[in-house]
C-alpha cells in the first residue's frame, strides 16, 4: 500500500527534476560586448603595496572627483614620473 504511494511519488519527482534540467539547459547565457580596461589590450593590470592610510585618503579624495578613478590617478602619476626621468 505505502510502497505504491512511494513509487508514484518518486516517479513524479523524477519527472519534475527532468523538466527542470531541460528548462535550465534551454536557457542561453547572455552575451555582452567586452568593455572596460580589463578587456582592453592597451591596459595591463598590476599590483602594488601602499600604506592603508594613504589608500583611504586617496579614496576619500577620489569620491569628490567622480570623473577620475584610482587607475587614472596612478596612470597620471606614473606618466609624470616617466616624463621627469626622461628629461634628466
Amino acid at each position: 500500500m505505502f510502497d505504491d504511494a512511494l513509487k508514484q511519488a518518486k516517479k513524479a519527482s523524477s519527472k519534475t527534476n527532468k523538466q527542470k534540467v531541460e528548462k535550465v539547459s534551454e536557457i542561453q547565457p547572455k552575451t555582452r560586448k567586452s568593455t572596460g580596461k580589463r578587456n582592453d589590450p592597451d591596459f595591463k593590470q598590476v599590483g602594488a603595496y601602499i600604506r592603508k592610510d594613504t589608500y583611504l585618503k586617496i579614496q576619500r579624495l577620489l569620491l569628490e572627483q567622480p570623473d577620475k578613478d584610482f587607475s587614472e590617478l596612478v596612470e597620471e602619476l606614473l606618466t609624470d614620473y616617466l616624463n621627469k626621468q626622461l628629461i634628466k
